[in-house]
């Protein structure tokens, strides 16, 4: 039997409820192991994020797919989507052919504290939105934006962004390292 799923809910809860869900993954838990649980969450989330924002897409462009819109139009619906909800401002760089990137500022995941700092949760989310809209095999990596009060995402094939993250590890500047690509 094949059945249609039903659109994803959404409800307004306080934005510290984040700070609350990173608190209680961290627990007693290792580091790295809290940053995969917040990872997972943010993927399971995405997938339903995914269909919320397809329908977004339609809406505001009269029934055209996504796949028939320019990135521009895409990503400003996508920004549009993510700061009617709260998150905070989204904005696509095109950083290198094969790289792209989304900085995004007041992101209520940064803000909120509690556990390993970075943005676990929303790299987890948009490599599943990602993944999805590209057919598969789409990487996400949190990378130093140089301000405090941005958060940087690169995403990519797994094996270029896994290129960069080496550059970076033997202390290339995030630039230097695309440059290398």
């Amino acid at each position: 039997m094949n059945t249609i799923a039903a659109p994803a809910r959404f409800l307004q809860v306080p934005a510290s409820l984040l700070a609350s869900v990173r608190t209680a993954v961290v627990g007693d838990r290792e580091p790295m192991e809290a940053v995969t649980v917040l990872r997972q969450l943010g993927y399971e989330l995405g997938e339903e994020v995914y269909g919320a924002l397809q329908e977004r897409v339609q809406r505001d462009f009269a029934g055209v797919s996504w796949a028939h819109l320019d990135p521009a139009e895409f990503w400003r619906a996508a920004a549009s989507f993510f700061s009617d909800r709260g998150w905070g401002t989204l904005e696509f760089r095109d950083l290198h052919p094969a790289v792209g990137a989304l900085e995004l500022a007041g992101w209520v995941e940064a803000e909120a504290g509690g556990g390993p700092r970075g943005s676990h949760l929303s790299t987890g989310l948009f490599t599943a939105l990602l993944e999805r809209l590209a057919g598969g095999g789409m990487a996400v990596m949190e990378v130093p934006s140089g301000t405090a009060d941005r958060t940087r995402l690169l995403f990519g094939r797994g094996d270029v962004l896994g290129q960069v993250y080496e550059g970076i590890r033997t202390g290339q500047p995030v630039e230097a390292a695309l440059a290398a690509l």
